[in-house]
C-alpha cells in the first residue's frame, strides 16, 4: 500500500479539526523501538496522539535502569519501564524514586526464556551453571529473573547481548545456551527461521504485569492534562490496531521504514503482525473480556510483585509501600472516547 493511500483514508478526519497548540513530550523505551512498541509508534502516525494536543517524540534507552534516572531529572516526560526498580526503590533504607506509574499497557509478563529445539536444556533449573543471554543487565526484567533462580535453586551467568541480530546470532552460534528476552523478539527470532523453545516459567511470576507508562511525580501533579492525553490516545490505538492490526503494522513502518522487510507486502504484514501481537495481546488481557478500564493497576497485582521480588531476595522486607508506585486516578478518563468510531476507523483503513 502506498503511504499516501494510507494517510488518505486514516488520517482524513484529522484535517477538518481545529489546530490547536501541541505539547511536546519525550516519552522514553526501555530499548530499540521495534515493532513490539507498534502501538505506540501507531498513536503518533496516526494522529491520536495529536488529538489529545500532544506532539510525542520517541527516544530509546538501554533499560529500565538507564531511562528512569531521565524521568527523575525530568529529561523524559514518560517512560515504559517495568515496575521492579521502582517498588526496589521503596524499601527502607533507599531513597524512592519521585516517580508513579499512571497506565497499566503490559498487562501479563512479556519475557520469556528460550533455547535452540535441539537444546538438552529442558527447564529453567537446568539453567544452572549455564549462560544466559540478557539484553543488558539495566534490563528491568533482571531482579525478577534473579527471584526466579533463587527460589529454584539455580544459577545462571547473565551475558550481555542486546537484542535483535547480535542476541540471535549469539544464540544460533551457542556462545548463550538460552535468551531471556521479551515476548516479540522471539517471536522475531522464530519469523526468521530458529526453531526454538520456551521454557516455562512459574506461574506466579507469568501473572505479573510488565511495561506500563511512569510520569514524574510533579508531572501526574502539575500536568495532568498530558497524562490524560498520553494514556487516553494508547487507549485509542490499542481500539483500532485490535480492530485492524495490519494498518497498525503500517502506520509503523511510516515512521520506521528502515524496518518493513522488502519482497512480499503481504507476507511482510502478516509477519509484522505476529510480532507485533506477541506483546499488544497483552494489552487486552482484561479479567473481564466485556469491561476494559484502560490503563487500570489491579491493587493485588503491585503486592504479588513485591512479594516476589521478597521471594528472591530482592527486597529487604514485602512490606513496601506498592500504592506509592502507582496511581488509577486517571483510569475513567482514559476511557472516554467513541471506539465504535475508532473501529469504523480502523476497518476503512485498507
Amino acid at each position: 500500500m502506498k503511504l499516501s493511500v494510507l494517510i488518505g483514508s486514516v488520517l482524513v478526519a484529522f484535517a477538518m479539526q481545529p489546530a490547536q497548540a501541541q505539547q511536546k513530550v519525550v516519552f522514553g523505551t526501555v530499548t530499540t523501538v521495534t515493532l513490539s512498541n507498534g502501538p505506540i509508534v501507531a498513536a503518533q502516525a496516526l494522529g491520536f496522539f495529536k488529538e489529545e494536543g500532544l506532539d510525542v517524540e520517541i527516544v530509546s534507552f538501554k533499560g529500565t535502569a538507564t531511562l528512569l534516572p531521565q524521568i527523575s531529572a525530568k529529561r523524559v516526560d514518560v517512560g515504559y519501564p517495568n515496575p521492579d526498580a521502582l517498588i526496589i526503590s521503596r524499601q527502607p533504607g533507599r531513597d524512592p524514586l519521585p516517580l508513579k506509574f499512571f497506565y497499566n499497557a503490559t498487562r501479563e509478563s512479556a519475557w520469556e526464556f528460550a533455547v535452540l529445539e535441539d537444546s538438552p536444556i529442558k527447564t529453567l533449573k537446568d539453567l544452572n551453571g549455564k549462560k544466559l543471554g540478557v539484553g543488558a543487565l539495566t534490563f528491568g526484567n533482571i531482579p525478577i529473573t534473579r527471584a526466579m533462580f533463587k527460589e529454584l535453586g539455580a544459577s545462571a551467568e547473565f551475558v550481555p547481548v542486546g537484542v535483535g541480530a547480535p542476541a540471535f546470532l549469539a544464540l544460533r552460534d551457542k556462545k548463550i545456551d538460552a535468551l531471556n528476552l521479551f515476548d516479540s523478539q522471539h517471536a522475531t527470532l522464530e519469523l526468521q527461521g530458529t526453531r526454538i523453545r520456551r521454557l516455562q516459567m512459574p506461574q506466579k511470576y507469568l501473572d505479573l504485569f510488565s511495561n506500563g507508562f511512569v510520569a514524574h511525580d510533579d508531572t501526574i501533579k502539575n500536568n495532568p492534562k498530558l497524562v490524560i492525553g498520553f494514556g487516553r490516545a494508547i487507549a485509542k490505538v490499542s481500539v483500532f490496531c485490535e480492530a485492524n492490526p495490519g494498518a497498525c503494522v503500517r502506520a509503523f513502518w511510516t515512521l520506521y521504514p528502515n524496518q518493513k522487510p522488502s519482497g512480499d507486502e503481504a507476507k511482510a504484514v502478516a509477519d509484522g503482525i505476529k510480532i507485533m501481537n506477541a506483546r499488544f495481546d497483552k494489552y487486552l488481557k482484561f479479567p473481564n473480556s466485556g469491561i476494559r478500564p484502560w490503563g487500570e493497576f489491579p491493587v493485588q497485582a503491585w503486592r504479588d510483585f513485591a512479594i516476589a521480588l521478597y521471594e528472591g531476595g530482592q527486597l529487604t522486607t514485602k512490606d513496601v509501600p506498592v500504592e506509592t508506585c502507582y496511581t488509577n486516578q486517571f483510569v475513567p478518563e482514559f476511557g472516554k472516547f467513541d471506539a465504535a468510531a475508532i473501529v469504523a476507523r480502523a476497518k476503512a483503513a485498507k
